[in-house]
């Protein structure tokens, strides 16, 4: 798999850090530091994918992705949190975006992909997750897909999905949250990295 590239696409930073963890993420992308303001009953895997669908159609613009956020307090707008951004003028973070969206758009353009996404405790309707396999497929049909979600998706043992996705049911117990979020940071994450090392290391073995 070594000639795929890897796009994290959310839901929040946990993917990002894990493959940077793993010197399996090579640059930023712009959905890696940012997720829905109630990130456990919602996602913003669908809007991410949204964002995309604007850029490769040259419809896109990063002042509407970010809107007032960083002159807010918490930095939210339209739904989206972003808490990681610490750069000193809101010029520096606009412009940063635009360098990560622009690496966005070359990447789809130009490789095969893998995009990577996570919920937690959110489920994703079976139409929402068909609309973003056509959407990637639509830019390379050898593009794959890997979904690791906390609570069960009834319909991803499909045939359909066999070709181009990976996925993974790995239990998300909200019942063990605490503010601290140690079950988060202490166990799910862990397991996520083990999944994603697992997974790559089979794919890697299997192509040699």
């Amino acid at each position: 798999m070594d000639e795929y590239n890897i796009i994290s696409m959310g839901d929040n930073c946990m993917v990002a850090e894990i493959l940077k963890d793993l010197g399996m993420r090579k640059c930023s992308y712009p959905f890696d530091w940012i997720t829905h303001v109630h990130y456990f009953t919602a996602t913003n895997i669908n809007y991410n994918f949204e964002m995309v669908d604007k850029l490769m159609q040259g419809n896109f613009d990063v002042n509407d992705f970010l809107g007032n956020a960083l002159t807010s307090n918490p930095q939210c707008y339209n739904n989206i949190w972003f808490p990681h951004e610490n750069e000193e003028t809101v010029e520096e973070t606009v412009n940063k975006y635009k360098r990560r969206f622009q690496r966005l758009r070359e990447d789809i353009s130009s490789k095969k992909n893998i995009f990577i996404f996570l919920t937690r405790h959110y489920v994703m309707e079976e139409s929402a997750f068909d609309k973003i396999v056509e959407q990637v497929l639509s830019y390379n049909k050898n593009n794959k897909i890997i979904y690791i979600y906390g609570s069960a998706h009834d319909y991803m043992h499909k045939q359909k999905y066999k070709v181009c996705v990976a996925y993974q049911h790995l239990f998300y117990d909200v019942s063990k949250l605490t503010p601290a979020m140690e079950y988060d940071y202490n166990y799910y994450r862990p397991l996520v990295k083990t999944y994603i090392s697992e997974l790559f290391a089979f794919l890697k073995q299997q192509n040699e």
